[in-house]
């Protein structure tokens, strides 16, 4: 009985597992995915990014402050209607009780020129300088993405490397230790390997420990699931033949190169734009505000409308004097002062004024315009030696990453044939260690040769790859082209 299930078991197993995996398959949770490549990686990271949407929002906020300092040239218009009462002992007004006024069209402009044209540059120089501050926080995410992308492939060889490596001496503390059992080898030649594949073990650890770490910091870059599997485009990680050449340049030549990159930088680079237009915007700010008491104000009001009075029934405040034939006379006198003072019915009418005001208390240090054009005049200075700094800072940066390029570049080629070397030394070790040719000690010596030359190799290509896009973040342009 117990050999006929597991024969059922056995035969069905096979098409549980196959049925499991197409369903599987088919609700797409687990499906052969396509490598993601740097250039997606990099797409997904900038449009998930926070910080560029704020930055974003920022430029678009900017746009609306331009848009803000041209309505300074829109009047302001609106439509009134008003009704009135009122009563006077004496005099003309007291012949009219109230009044209903409607102003169709009602406006008012005032404007400083130099006010308006200095805010107006200040507004677009912050927009501009907003959009370059966009350019920096997208390049710094590029980067950020490209190392994380690199680090994760390259940890990914370690691992593999420090694996091939544990197989050699888990083979080597097998034949050592049975060498020791037997007597050929030495007590100190079984701790040596014990320790050498212990040593390793920890090593690989430590690597599949450093690639989930990195995995994980990936996805949380790409606003993924933390432990969402990878998979990743190996061939980023291939070297063209021109950059296996090794370069030796004189100094002048580099030094050459070194300015044609700074020069590019001071056209380029984001963060110096950014200084420089935040700078201008401040210096057309204190223009704007010292404005105020600079230059006179200008402005017109207007308005269109109609109104009507509501005049008193029977004269009004007339007093009669008793005498019939003055009585009249005062009464029609009256009334036509009153048709011209306040006629009935509807009355259009429209006004417009126009005038200049000139602020010259501004001028008074006690002023409160007068104390904010100097603390933006402050603002301005202080940005203007931020701006020295940065540009100073500018070679400093372009030159150590020209060095670590050319250094990267001439590890690479240094270390692709020393790690086909040091396989070569490991067989030849291996080879005469299984003969009793040499001892442990000398294969566990070309072993720890060839982890050390594939080390470098990972950590120059690495290097090398990171230190072209640190070169084009330096920049400010695509210089070198990034796979």
């Amino acid at each position: 009985m117990t050999v006929k299930c597991n024969t059922i078991f056995k035969t069905i197993l096979p098409v549980f597992m196959y049925s499991v995996l197409f369903m599987i398959t088919a609700t797409g949770t687990i499906y052969a995915q396509n490598p993601l490549t740097l250039k997606e990686a990099i797409d997904i990271a900038i449009k998930n990014n926070n910080t560029y949407k704020i930055a974003l929002l920022k430029v678009e906020e900017n746009r609306y402050k331009v848009r803000e300092s041209w309505g300074m040239l829109w009047p302001k218009l609106s439509t009134d209607v008003s009704y009135t009462r009122q009563w006077y002992e004496a005099g003309f007004q007291s012949q009219i009780e109230g009044q209903y006024d409607v102003k169709i069209i009602n406006g008012q402009i005032s404007i400083n020129p130099g006010t308006f044209y200095n805010t107006l540059q200040s507004s677009r120089n912050n927009f501009i300088a907003s959009e370059h501050d966009a350019r920096r926080v997208k390049a710094d995410t590029t980067i950020t993405t490209l190392r994380l992308y690199y680090q994760i492939l390259l940890t990914k060889e370690l691992i593999a490397m420090h694996e091939e490596s544990l197989k050699a001496l888990e083979e080597n503390l097998r034949i050592v230790t049975i060498g020791y059992q037997k007597g050929t080898f030495s007590k100190l030649d079984f701790l040596r390997a014990k320790v050498a594949y212990n040593n390793e073990k920890t090593q690989l650890i430590n690597a599949k420990n450093d690639y989930l770490t990195v995995c994980a910091t990936f996805n949380i870059h790409l606003n993924r699931e933390i432990n969402e599997a990878l998979i990743l485009d190996e061939s980023v990680l291939k070297v063209h033949d021109e950059d296996l050449q090794y370069l030796v340049l004189e100094e002048a030549k580099k030094n050459e190169i070194v300015g044609q990159l700074v020069a590019l930088a001071l056209k380029n680079r984001p963060e110096l734009l950014q200084l420089t237009y935040s700078k201008t915007a401040l210096e057309y700010a204190t223009d704007a505000t010292s404005s105020i008491y600079l230059w006179p104000s200008f402005f017109v009001s207007g308005s269109y409308g109609s109104s009507k009075n509501i005049s008193k029934d029977g004269g009004g405040g007339l007093t009669p004097t008793g005498d019939p034939t003055i009585d009249p006379i005062l009464l029609a006198m009256s009334q036509g002062m009153s048709d011209s003072f306040a006629p009935s019915g509807w009355n259009d009418n429209w006004m417009i004024t126009f005038g200049a005001t000139y602020q010259w208390g501004g001028w008074s240090p006690l002023d409160s315009t007068h104390a904010k054009a100097k603390q933006l005049e402050s603002q301005t200075n202080q940005l203007d030696l931020q701006l020295q700094d940065f540009v100073k800072s500018i070679r400093l940066d372009i030159q150590s990453g020209f060095l670590k390029l050319e250094s990267a570049s001439n590890s690479i080629y240094s270390q692709q044939g020393n790690v086909e070397t040091a396989e070569e030394s490991l067989k030849t070790a291996t080879t005469q260690f299984r003969n009793g040719i040499i001892d442990n000690s000398k294969f566990l010596e070309a072993n720890v040769a060839l982890i050390q030359a594939k080390t470098l190799y990972i950590q120059a290509l690495y290097d090398y790859k990171v230190s072209q896009a640190e070169l084009n973040k330096a920049t400010g342009i695509d210089y070198f082209t990034i796979q």
